[in-house]
């Protein structure tokens, strides 16, 4: 690990993984270690890349993948999908952010996304469709509780 180096490349890589845990919902945003592991991983994949003779832009393009590996869905994301996507004539569209922040807390919406394993390449898997419609029913459920 590179402890007390200051490179304008490692503060670049933090502050885009700082912002997208943030804009995400990953509860990483609070693990310095994690984040600290990550920049380096990347900036490390940045130098093999450009050492092997790839371009810059190649490089870099690799470098934020190993940034984001496992990152690119949040439970929070794919909660907020299901009610830009299904549920917009119920909830008006500033509610959203709010609303998928609650309902990812609740067991019984946390429990969904847990079983069917959210994460990096979820969206790839053949059982994205039925995940989403099982949410759907659950928070279509929980809004007739709340009378939404």
């Amino acid at each position: 690990m590179r402890h007390n180096v200051e490179l304008p490349e490692l503060d670049r890589y933090r502050d885009y993984l700082r912002g997208h845990l943030r804009d995400h919902h990953f509860p990483q945003l609070s693990d310095n270690k994690f984040i600290e592991a990550r920049v380096e991983d990347a900036y490390d994949r940045f130098i093999t890349e450009r050492l092997q003779g790839r371009g810059v832009s190649v490089a870099t393009e690799l470098s934020y993948r190993t940034l984001l590996d496992g990152l690119y869905v949040s439970s929070y994301d794919i909660v907020y999908s299901v009610l830009e996507e299904n549920l917009w004539t119920r909830l008006p569209e500033w509610s959203w952010p709010s609303m998928a922040d609650h309902l990812v807390t609740l067991p019984s919406v946390k429990e969904i996304l847990d079983r069917y394993g959210v994460n990096g390449d979820f969206l790839s898997r053949e059982n994205h469709r039925p995940m989403l419609t099982e949410l759907l029913g659950i928070i279509s459920e929980i809004l007739d509780g709340y009378e939404l």
